[in-house]
């Protein structure tokens, strides 16, 4: 037996020179809230990019996680302890692990972004998986990331998540995601889609100190239709309608992406943001960093991701415009301004410890679910 535990010695040894995994953010330029009934929408993933870093553990220890606002464990049985908001990695290693003993290791998470919208609950969950699949000695499997991605962001947003996030940030390309229901899958396809020559798009971040859940503005869109529970449970007919709403814009979307021009995208921006706006998506914040970027020039500009009041802005610029406007609806609104780099990378085992990324806490920046 010596000779076995020499081997397992070495290799921890290396396995654990320090290692980090890392996966892009999304943005959905079209058809947040819609999707998760099976409307179609567009996202793209964009960087910079969240972070887990792997380092040794004792043997037995299961998974001990960090973060800048308290840790967590998950016990090798797959169990939980520690504050709520590491929760939804367990579900991500049991998904890994698929009935084995989750492997020990410790893990700190780093959050690159400081908005609320952008996938980061899903990022930082394909980031994880990526780095499970390595400890448990598993190839890397995009689609099993996205698997174990989905579940952890179920976990982060009251079993309403659609997948689009997950699947965006653990492939790392712009998708047209869609959702169905007899039977249950996710569908999607590379959408080869790239902005309007000379055109940029900048985030907005809204939040003053007060922020909506994402849970709670998908229970409000639901609410909206009358539908309780989970979008399996709304049953063919409710979900028909709200497809019916977002269809409109979606044939216009579909026409446009064949050849897209900055006239156009903008116009359709501008269409999506009306119907989440009827369906009280939207805040005061939102609506007054819409007016600014209108106001600096954008062809086009709505909320992305889960809205409310905290939510992020997304909007559709010349190049030379960026900085101006960027200048602009800051003096104007306060809010930060953040231009968004389209990824061509998702989720993936990165060699050695990522640069600092100014300490940026998860809770209070839409990274993962608040308490």
């Amino acid at each position: 037996m010596e000779w076995a535990e020499r081997l397992y010695k070495l290799w921890r040894r290396l396995v654990f020179m320090e290692f980090a995994a890392s996966a892009p953010c999304k943005c959905i330029l079209f058809g947040e809230h819609y999707v998760v009934y099976g409307a179609p929408a567009l996202s793209v993933a964009i960087e910079p990019r969240n972070s887990a870093v792997f380092s040794d553990a004792p043997p037995g220890a299961g998974a001990r996680l960090f973060s800048p606002f308290g840790e967590g464990r998950i016990l090798p049985s797959g169990e939980y302890e520690g504050v709520k908001e590491l929760g939804i990695f367990a579900a991500v290693a049991r998904k890994i692990a698929d009935g084995r003993a989750i492997p020990s290791c410790s893990v700190e998470f780093l959050s690159a972004w400081k908005l609320k919208g952008v996938g980061s609950s899903a990022s930082l969950c394909a980031a994880f998986a990526a780095g499970m699949l390595r400890l448990c000695g598993k190839k890397h499997d995009g689609n099993l990331v996205f698997e174990a991605a989905q579940e952890g962001d179920l976990v982060a947003h009251g079993g309403r998540a659609s997948g689009i996030d997950a699947r965006t940030v653990s492939l790392g390309a712009p998708i047209v995601f869609r959702r169905s229901f007899q039977p249950p899958k996710f569908e999607f396809a590379k959408a080869g889609f790239a902005l309007p020559k000379n055109c940029s798009l900048l985030l907005i971040d809204t939040n003053a100190g007060k922020k909506d859940g994402t849970s709670k503005m998908l229970a409000r869109f639901a609410a909206g239709f009358g539908i309780r529970g989970t979008p399996q449970d709304a049953g063919d007919g409710k979900r028909e309608a709200v497809l019916s709403e977002y269809a409109r814009v979606w044939a216009g979307i579909e026409d446009e992406l064949r050849r897209p021009t900055a006239d156009g995208l903008g116009r359709l921006m501008d269409e999506n943001h009306a119907l989440l706006l009827k369906r009280k998506m939207s805040s005061e914040g939102i609506e007054a960093a819409v007016a600014e970027a209108k106001k600096a020039g954008a062809y086009g500009a709505k909320l992305t991701g889960g809205g409310g009041e905290g939510g992020a802005v997304l909007a559709l610029f010349e190049n030379g415009d960026v900085g101006g406007a960027k200048q602009r609806i800051a003096e104007r609104t306060g809010f930060a301004c953040y231009p968004a780099r389209l990824s061509g990378k998702g989720a993936c085992v990165d060699e050695g410890r990522p640069k600092a990324t100014g300490g940026t806490p998860l809770r209070g920046n839409g990274a993962l679910p608040a308490r």
